[in-house]
């Protein structure tokens, strides 16, 4: 999955060794994670999602339209993504669990 971005097999082993026991999933979006982070850098540096729009929506022939870059794998970008993902699963896990505990508080 990451070979073709220059991830060594040692570096995936590091990844795999920092988040044990996900899905084949949660490795595929810790790299779909760096693509947002970047994507959304992109829109912002045009100016932002109504700029953008503007430009594709009233694109001459002879505009050409910004290019995007994909980012460079890294294992910190990945290791990132992971962290950050680890945290949403914790918010929506404590979110569930106050959903139930105030369920019983009628």
């Amino acid at each position: 999955m990451y070979e073709k971005n220059g991830i060594c097999r040692d570096e995936v082993v590091k990844i795999v060794d920092t988040f044990p026991h996900h899905a084949l999933d949660f490795y595929g979006a810790l790299r779909s994670r760096t693509y947002d982070r970047s994507i959304l850098k992109w829109i912002n540096d045009i100016g932002g999602a109504e700029i953008l729009g503007a430009k594709l929506l009233k694109q001459r022939k002879d505009e050409k339209l910004p290019i995007f870059v994909p980012p460079k794998q890294t294992v910190e970008a990945l290791l990132e993504s992971g962290y950050s993902l680890l945290k949403e699963q914790q918010l929506i896990m404590e979110t569930k669990l106050s959903k139930e505990y105030m369920k019983n508080q009628d």
